[in-house]
């Protein structure tokens, strides 16, 4: 189970110093042992997580810490800390089942191999089922004395309550604009892109810097944008085709195709008040004027109230080929 994170550099990680000093804040004697973080996705929670893990392990004294030289901090960079523990939802699935949480309960109860803690960090936990999650409660109610088990969500209402109520909650918001485009800027942005990326991506850095590091995800974020354009007032055989095309999207997940979307939406929503300096997708601009004048107000809350729906019903665990599908079909219905 001790897999190597999907980025594991928590010496990179902006921002979060409000939610860092807490975490600190106990030192590293009595760390609370199970902690949900909650926020938006794609703002650093999972690094902060990283972070904290490293923090409670470095060698170094605790205002040094986390070092990120000592060789418990190298490990963790290098995704081979043996203490380090991440549990994900598995390829070719959409949730966290009972399998993969038995699997590292059984972990979590062993002895530090070699830190001080062993740290398991549970991705996308508003993906666990409910049956993993009561699989769950027994550990959070009765923890092993050194290990600490972080939930990581951007959903904690999803949470069973007898799982939150166990847990410190430590609440996530997205990164100030002024740190967003320094932190793009540092890696390479110039200040045009730099500044349409912090509008379009609202705080989340991560969601930024995999636009920016990897060019095909701007041009699938544009097709996706261009898809969701066209569907209203579309054939039956059109929403049909985009459906199947989104499902097949290289973004992140179906969650950020949702999002996407929705904030496209929102901007024609915007637009239609006049407040073209609100708009997030400033570089569509010209597209978002030609729809927003087309498609009466009414129209437009009706989309994202569909979108509204669709990330419930993605919440509930729907095949997201289902999801795309009702969705697409009843933007299409939406009137031009």
């Amino acid at each position: 189970m001790n897999e190597q994170a999907f980025h594991t550099n928590f010496l990179t990680l902006c921002g979060h110093q409000q939610a860092r000093a807490s975490l600190q804040k106990g030192g590293r004697r009595q760390p609370f042992p199970s902690l949900v973080f909650d926020g938006p996705s794609s703002i650093g929670k999972r690094l902060t997580a990283v972070w904290y893990g490293a923090y409670l392990n470095c060698l170094a004294a605790d205002e040094k810490a986390p070092c990120g030289i000592c060789t418990s901090c190298k490990k963790i960079l290098q995704g081979s800390h043996p203490d380090l523990h991440y549990t994900r939802v598995p390829e070719k699935k959409t949730v966290v089942g009972v399998s993969e949480v038995r699997e590292a309960i059984h972990e979590i109860h062993h002895a530090p191999f070699e830190g001080n803690y062993r740290v398991w960090v549970i991705e996308e936990g508003e993906r666990l089922t409910d049956e993993a999650q009561n699989a769950l409660l027994k550990t959070l109610e009765e923890p092993p004395g050194r290990a600490v088990i972080l939930l990581v969500t951007c959903l904690a209402g999803t949470l069973l309550p007898t799982v939150s109520s166990r847990c410190r909650l430590v609440r996530f918001q997205g990164l100030p604009r002024p740190e967003m485009l320094s932190a793009l800027q540092q890696q390479g942005a110039d200040d045009e892109l730099a500044e349409s990326l912090t509008s379009l991506c609202d705080g989340a850095l991560g969601a930024a810097l995999s636009l920016l590091r990897d060019p095909k995800s701007l041009q699938e974020r544009d097709s996706v944008i261009g898809l969701f354009a066209e569907l209203p007032g579309s054939d039956l055989w059109g929403a049909v085709e985009a459906a199947q095309t989104l499902e097949k999207s290289k973004l992140q997940s179906p969650a950020a195709v949702l999002e996407l979307g929705m904030s496209f939406y929102r901007d024609l929503l915007v637009l239609s008040a006049g407040c073209e300096q609100l708009v997030l997708h400033k570089d569509r601009l010209s597209r978002l004027q030609e729809l927003a004048a087309n498609l009466p107000p009414a129209s437009i809350r009706r989309a994202i109230s569909e979108f509204q729906e669709a990330e419930q019903f993605l919440q509930r665990n729907v095949s997201p080929r289902l999801l795309m599908q009702r969705l697409c079909v009843n933007l299409s219905k939406v009137s031009v």
